[in-house]
């Protein structure tokens, strides 16, 4: 099994995202792994603030 890995503070500084209207938001995050740092994968995700919280729903892990 692969180790776990954190995302890294530069993580952030390539994340894209888009305001998809109202508390919706859609956002791309490049994935990392221990042995070779920032892989070629990435989340797709949406992220939508609800009045318990945020949630999350995954829509695709790829190689853009």
């Amino acid at each position: 099994m692969k180790e776990r890995v954190e995302l890294p503070d530069q993580t952030w500084e390539t994340l894209c995202t888009m305001w998809r209207g109202g508390q919706s938001w859609l956002a791309l995050v490049d994935l990392w792994t221990a042995e070779e740092g920032r892989s070629d994968l990435c989340l797709e995700v949406d992220i939508c603030e609800t009045d318990v919280g945020f949630r999350f729903e995954i829509h695709m892990v790829y190689t853009p």
